[in-house]
């Protein structure tokens, strides 16, 4: 039996913060009961604002994020999302003989790198598993070193996937690179123990591997701020992948390759009582890649959900399922539907494969924004899109103004992401060509900043 830890370090940083310092932050950071004291958090918001208290310090998320971001404040109402591919490699690691255990500092607001490494040291694990993505691979390699002095390293994670041999050469401290999907390479890791990289055999039956770990201190915090149903929010998978090729869109090209995993209705009935009944959860959050797919099968789980009684949210897409299952879900306990829309412009959708400009998907938004109106309703919308204007961009707000939709209004909400070309994704090897200036400084792959893409096209 070995001993794995899955770890997923602090993301803070600061303008001047680099691995050369030490990640060294000049400005105020909370501590975590500061993070989770509502008094406290409080306090601290009113000297930021009236006296720039931790001005310039970023915080952001790592594992479980489809879209890397960091924000200016820390994390504590909402934000982190559930590791899934931590959690289904512990319960699989588990399943096979091995103490697997998780440690998310992002999750508990554990702001502070040299605690977080003292708590990994503690539990004196065999491997440290680590995941990786783009704008965080300065903070992560950083780490993942200081880790390999007490413990056997791999890296695994989204950027591997195209970047590995780059990574390899900047890491030869780490003894294992899991690329992609590293469910089951990191069994065959754990088992054969032979160093280096091991390629993505991506799970392509979800429901025969077992259901995700939830037993660490912080899989209750984990909440979509986006859909604020009641906690604990339990975050869960209806199916793996998506079937769509959109150009940018980074878990369906780097992680899955292609490959789509719906569950079955029951056994996602069984996840959820299992985890409500052992750990009190009392809402349900459907982080898949899209939701609604194949009409009966979601019509069937609406009726397990229906019986189950717990209000749910999910991510979808606008053309994937007729009214009348749209009516179904809401009847059934669906109190929320995120969509990807990014743009309305619709050859700016087809330039970006998005697939969804064939249909009147606008329509559809306009009909359950008018039809139900106690549902919450949140849209993805994206700047900087290939071949989006500005004009584009300001249509796109007029039509949301329009539909009453309001980045502040809980009920009509939508966010404003920037594209961003992760490496892997079609979109970083079409952009590469078609823009010059363009480079791989990885930290201006931040979804919530001008991304490397803005900076590109400026220097048009």
């Amino acid at each position: 039996m070995l001993k794995v830890l899955l770890a997923n370090p602090p993301v803070v940083r600061s303008a001047n913060s680099t691995p050369a310092n030490d990640f060294k932050i000049d400005h105020f950071v909370p501590n975590k009961w500061m993070a989770h004291s509502l008094l406290a958090r409080r306090a601290i918001d009113f000297l930021k604002v009236r006296f720039g208290l931790g001005k310039g310090v970023r915080y952001g998320v790592r594992a479980g994020s489809r879209w890397p971001w960091t924000i200016d404040s820390f994390l504590t109402e909402g934000g982190p999302p559930y590791p899934f591919f931590m959690g289904y490699t512990a319960g699989l690691l588990r399943a096979h003989g091995h103490d697997a255990q998780i440690r998310d500092a992002v999750a508990e607001a554990q702001y502070n790198y040299e605690e977080f490494l003292a708590d990994i040291k503690a539990y004196a694990p065999d491997i440290v598993i680590l995941e990786c993505t783009t704008p965080t691979l300065d903070i992560d390699l950083w780490f993942a070193e200081k880790v390999s002095k007490f413990s056997e390293v791999a890296l695994a994670g989204s950027h591997l996937t195209s970047k590995c041999d780059e990574v390899v050469r900047q890491s030869p401290w780490a003894s294992y690179f899991l690329k992609g999907e590293y469910i089951l390479s990191a069994l065959d890791m754990v088992t054969s123990r032979r160093k280096g990289i091991y390629e993505s055999n991506v799970v392509k039956k979800i429901d025969d591997i077992p259901f995700p770990v939830r037993d660490y201190p912080s899989a209750s915090r984990y909440y979509d701020p986006t859909m604020p149903t009641a906690r604990p929010q339990l975050q869960i998978y209806g199916s793996k992948g998506c079937p769509f090729k959109c150009a940018f869109c980074l878990w369906p090209q780097t992680m899955y390759a292609g490959h789509v995993s719906l569950r079955s209705p029951q056994k996602i009935a069984e996840e959820i009582r299992q985890n409500v009944e052992e750990y009190g959860y009392k809402s349900i959050f459907f982080d898949d890649d899209t939701f609604n797919l194949g009409t009966e099968r979601i019509s069937e789980l609406c009726d397990e959900l229906h019986t189950i009684g717990l209000p749910w949210s999910m991510m979808g897409r606008l053309d994937c399922s007729p009214n009348w299952l749209f009516d179904k879900m809401i009847d059934s306990g669906c109190v929320g539907m995120r969509f990807g829309v990014e743009t309305f412009n619709k050859e700016v959708l087809a330039r970006v494969h998005k697939g969804i400009e064939r249909t009147d998907f606008q329509q559809t938004l306009e009909h359950l924004a008018a039809s139900y109106h106690d549902i919450m309703i949140h849209v993805t919308m994206m700047r900087d899109l290939p071949g989006q204007t500005e004009e584009m961009h300001q249509q796109d707000m007029s039509i949301l103004k329009a539909l009453h939709f309001s980045e502040f209004d809980m009920r009509r909400s939508y966010q404003l992401s920037r594209c961003v070309p992760f490496p892997g994704t079609r979109l970083y090897d079409e952009i590469r060509e078609q823009l010059s200036g363009v480079d791989d400084d990885f930290r201006k792959y931040d979804g919530s900043q001008a991304t490397v893409l803005t900076n590109a096209r400026e220097s048009q």
